[in-house]
């Protein structure tokens, strides 16, 4: 096997030659701080990467490293997941050395594991150890690489696949290793690894937000265990789960689609089927997240519909798209924000609080309720809530790609225009149309070519800008808030819908809405799409 590693030599030496002289100079790195430790550590690893060290001593090295940096990557990922595109310069340094680590530790055990194949230096006391560990700090660079809104490219699963390729041609690929540092005393294997990678590609990782995707990376590391591999396709496919089908001679990851080639591997996930099935069934009978090793972090309703997620993405073949896409061109115009979109779908007016007080609102509300009259005259308003006008004053020109009639993908330059990311709320308009619709966007990725891509999803209906606040019996109103109100859409089955700022949303509450100065007391039913920014929620007249 030739992974097209550099030579080594004895020019300069790292700051340690054996495990022991590293764990003491590991003591002397200020671990605590990410933006001082990751460029000692990545100089260090850089300096191992290139010396001349027998592979059996370079291994203990990596091994005493491994810990140490798994902890600075997982603080340094703060800096970066789940940040609008493109990333702020501090942010974009944070992601580049993260990776930029990852990637040399990895070339650190593959080193020691080219070493095996080659038989060279008595490495191979540890075979399915190295194969292991190679390709779990694989899996550790992919899922900060999806924090960062980007994917894995072709040489990546090249290299990917040239590796468990070997693994398997040696015979270790299924044999059980300890990792004490990702998998605690549970034995795992090198294809439960490469597992992982595969399960987190098809998870579709980009669209979700940065602390779902902490959790569908965890699973994917917890469960990459119970897949199988088989050389053919199943016969009997009556009780199994669809197989992910992936080629070792490619530069793609796992898919669907059945691979004729030489290379043609299936990985078998009946077995996951089964876990993922009775976690959903025990979630809905109302067991905690955290009994089902889930994660103590882990929180419902989220984890029953994310399970679901990865169970038909996982098991059961994919995600079908739920509208027939069609390439589409020409541009469209974007407003990124609640504020800046409240702000183009008002007709470019600043949002203003209704100014009449709360002793006269009530008394209209009563009024409203008991006898349905609106006696109540129009009225000014007060000044303008302080917002950055300026910023929505000018609109981002995108590339239409695709369309369906629920969703766009559209694309620019990647540092041309606002930032933007998956959850936000905004308002487009595709060339032609006659005014802005109000949208999510669904995810956003950052291309090979420096391209910045985004899938949209389109709220149906006109909004109208409104005002809402929370009125609770008993308690003092809330302050009035930029909201949207949309109507109902029999054709499609959407009910009459508001959007509000999030954390507003919970079941039967009451809220206010003035509508052409007028004010309509709703009571909110349920979550219709929720976003970083935003809920958008079904609801009913009370009265």
């Amino acid at each position: 096997m030739n992974f097209d590693l550099p030579v080594t030599g004895n020019d300069q030496s790292p700051a340690f030659r054996n495990a022991a002289d590293c764990r003491e100079w590991l003591i002397r790195v200020p671990l605590a701080n990410v933006a001082q430790a990751q460029p000692i550590l990545l100089r260090q690893l850089n300096l191992l990467h290139r010396y001349a060290l027998p592979p059996t001593e370079r291994l203990a090295i990596l091994e005493a490293l491994r810990g140490p940096v798994s902890e600075v990557q997982a603080t340094a990922a703060g800096n970066f997941a789940g940040k609008p595109l493109p990333l702020a310069p501090p942010e974009e340094s944070a992601l580049e050395r993260t990776l930029a680590v990852w990637h040399m530790l990895a070339l650190g055990y593959l080193r020691c594991f080219a070493a095996l194949c080659a038989d060279d230096g008595g490495a191979a006391a540890t075979p399915a150890l190295l194969a292991q560990r190679t390709l779990s700090v694989f899996a550790d660079w992919q899922v900060d690489l999806c924090r960062g809104e980007q994917l894995p490219d072709a040489a990546y699963w090249k290299k990917l696949h040239q590796i468990f390729s070997a693994a398997e041609t040696l015979g270790i690929a299924e044999q059980a290793v300890k990792d004490p540092a990702r998998h605690g005393n549970t034995p795992t294997t090198a294809l439960a690894a490469y597992a992982e990678c595969n399960l987190l590609s098809a998870a579709s990782p980009y669209e979700l937000p940065a602390r779902h995707l902490a959790w569908v990376a965890r699973w994917a590391r917890r469960w990459g265990g119970k897949l199988a591999l088989l050389k053919a396709p199943p016969d009997d496919v009556r009780d199994r789960a669809v197989p992910l089908c992936v080629d070792l001679d490619s530069d793609r990851p796992a898919s669907y689609v059945p691979q004729s080639s030489g290379g043609g591997r299936w990985l078998e996930t009946t077995e996951l089927r089964k876990s993922l099935t009775a976690r959903i069934a025990l979630l809905e009978q109302g067991r905690a997240p955290a009994d089902l090793q889930l994660g103590s972090d882990v929180t419902q309703p989220a984890a029953g519909q994310l399970l679901q997620r990865a169970l038909q993405r996982w098991c059961m073949g994919g995600a079908a798209r739920r509208e027939v896409r069609h390439r589409a061109s020409g541009g469209c115009s974007l407003v990124a924000g609640f504020e800046g979109t409240h702000f183009q779908i008002s007709g470019r007016q600043m949002f203003h609080t209704p100014s009449r007080d709360d002793a006269t609102l009530r008394r209209e509300r009563e009024e409203f309720e008991t006898f349905g009259d609106r006696r109540h005259s129009k009225a000014g308003a007060q000044g303008p809530v302080a917002a950055p006008v300026e910023d929505w004053q000018v609109t981002d020109d995108w590339q239409l790609l695709n369309e369906s009639a629920a969703g766009l993908r559209i694309m620019r330059p990647l540092k041309v225009g606002a930032r933007i990311g998956a959850g936000m709320l905004i308002a487009v308009r595709v060339e032609g149309s006659q005014g802005f619709t109000l949208a999510n966007v669904r995810w956003a990725l950052r291309e090979a070519d420096d391209s910045l891509v985004a899938g949209i999803q389109l709220f149906p209906g006109q909004p109208a800008a409104v005002a809402a606040r929370i009125v609770e019996p008993g308690e003092k109103a809330a302050a009035w808030r930029p909201a949207f109100l949309l109507p109902q859409v029999a054709a499609l089955r959407e009910p009459q819908t508001l959007v509000l700022p999030a954390g507003t949303f919970r079941i039967d509450r009451r809220v206010e809405v003035m509508i052409d100065e007028e004010p309509h007391v709703f009571k909110l039913f349920r979550v219709i799409d929720r976003g970083i920014e935003f809920e958008r929620c079904s609801l009913y007249v009370t009265g």
